[in-house]
C-alpha cells in the first residue's frame, strides 16, 4: 500500500477535478470522510463534487457541505480523478456505480478488511479505526491546512465508526487523532449528544416495532430482529433512522451475535451483524457481504423466508466454531 499512497497523493496534487463519493445508506464514517476530504481539496483550490447514493442523515446535516452533497451524476467526465471512500466494493455505490466506474482514474479510500482493492490506486489501511481516521493523516501529507469543519467532520466520522470509542477498533493512534482535532475547539459533548443521543420520534416508534419481533437463538445467543420497509414508512420514519437499530441486538446480555434483518422488497433483504467475539466480516463475506470484526453486513437477493434461513444457519455455524 505505501507504493499506491504515494501515487495517490502525486495524482491528487496533479489533478484539478475530483469527484468524491460515499457507500449507499451513508453512516457517520461516510459522511465525515465526505465532507472533510471535499473541504480539504478546495481548500488547496481543488474542484470539487461530492456524492452518496443515499441522502444525508439529518443528524449530520449540521456538518459544513452536507447541504451540498449530489446524488445523482448525469453528466459524468471520466478524465475527472474519483475518489471513493469508505466502501469495500463497487456495489456499495448503489446505482452511482456505473457512472463512477467510467472515470479513468479511480482512488479507493478504506479502511474494511473485505475491501476488493477496485481502484486504479488502492490506500485501504485495515488497522485504522475510521476511513476518517486515513483522512486526516492523508490532509497533511497532502499539505491541507486542518481547520475547524474539517476537524468537526473527521471527528464525527472516527468517533461514530468506533461506537463513541467503545469498540475494539479503538487504538492509541485514533485517541491521538482525536486529541488533535479536539485542539480546534471542538465540543465532544455537543457533538455526541447530536450523534448519538437526539433521534427523531419516528426512530422510536420503529425501535419500539423492532424489539417487539424480537426472537432469540442459539440458548438465547443469537438475537434477531426484523424490520421493512413497509413497517419504517408506517412509522414515518427516513433509512437513516436504520441507523443503530441492530446495536440493540448485541446490548442483550448473554447475546454474543446480533442480526437485523431489513426486507426492501420481495426479492431483497439487507443484513446487518453485530458481535461480541463472533468475527462477523468473516460471516457476512460468506454471504457476499463485508464490514469488520465486530460490525459487518451483506443484503442477499431471495425473499426474507429463504435469506433468514441463509443467514441462521451461517450465524449458528459461526457461533459453533468459535473458540471455547
Amino acid at each position: 500500500m505505501a507504493e499506491d499512497r504515494s501515487k495517490i497523493i502525486k495524482t491528487i496534487k496533479d489533478s484539478g477535478k475530483f469527484y468524491l463519493i460515499s457507500h449507499m445508506q451513508p453512516d457517520g464514517d461516510s459522511i465525515g470522510s465526505l465532507l472533510a476530504m471535499g473541504e480539504g481539496l478546495r481548500n488547496i483550490g481543488k474542484q470539487v463534487r461530492t456524492f452518496t447514493p443515499g441522502s444525508v442523515p439529518g443528524k449530520y446535516s449540521f456538518l459544513k457541505g452536507a447541504d451540498q452533497v449530489e446524488h445523482d451524476l448525469v453528466d459524468c467526465d471520466p478524465s475527472t480523478t474519483a475518489i471513493v471512500l469508505d466502501s469495500s466494493d463497487p456495489e456499495r455505490l448503489g446505482l452511482l456505480k456505473d457512472a463512477f466506474m467510467q472515470c479513468q482514474t479511480i482512488i479507493n479510500i478504506d479502511h474494511h478488511v473485505t475491501n476488493q482493492l477496485f481502484g486504479t490506486f488502492n490506500l485501504v489501511t485495515s488497522n485504522a479505526s475510521a476511513t476518517g481516521e486515513i483522512i486526516y493523516q492523508l490532509l497533511k501529507e497532502l499539505g491541507v491546512t486542518i481547520n475547524t469543519a474539517i476537524a468537526e467532520a473527521l471527528y464525527v466520522a472516527i468517533s461514530t465508526d468506533t461506537g463513541s470509542f467503545k469498540y475494539e477498533n479503538t487504538t492509541p493512534a485514533t485517541h491521538r487523532v482525536i486529541a488533535e482535532l479536539l485542539a480546534f475547539g471542538l465540543s465532544p459533548g455537543s457533538l455526541s449528544q447530536k450523534i448519538f443521543d437526539e433521534r427523531p420520534l419516528p426512530f422510536y416508534i420503529l425501535l419500539k416495532e423492532a424489539i417487539s419481533g424480537l426472537e432469540m437463538y442459539a440458548h438465547r445467543r443469537i438475537a434477531v430482529m426484523t424490520l421493512s420497509r413497509d413497517i419504517r414508512q408506517r412509522c414515518g420514519a427516513s433509512p437513516g433512522d436504520l441507523e443503530g437499530i441492530v446495536n440493540y441486538t448485541r446490548n442483550i446480555e448473554g447475546v454474543e451475535l446480533g442480526i437485523l434483518f431489513y426486507v426492501e422488497s420481495d426479492k431483497e433483504v439487507k443484513v446487518g451483524f453485530r458481535s461480541r467475539s463472533v468475527d462477523v466480516s468473516a460471516l457476512a463475506g460468506r454471504l457476499n457481504g463485508g464490514g469488520h470484526a465486530r460490525a459487518a453486513g451483506c443484503r442477499l437477493y431471495e425473499d426474507y423466508q429463504t435469506v433468514k434461513r441463509k443467514v441462521l444457519a451461517e450465524a449458528l455455524q459461526a457461533l459453533t466454531n468459535q473458540p471455547a
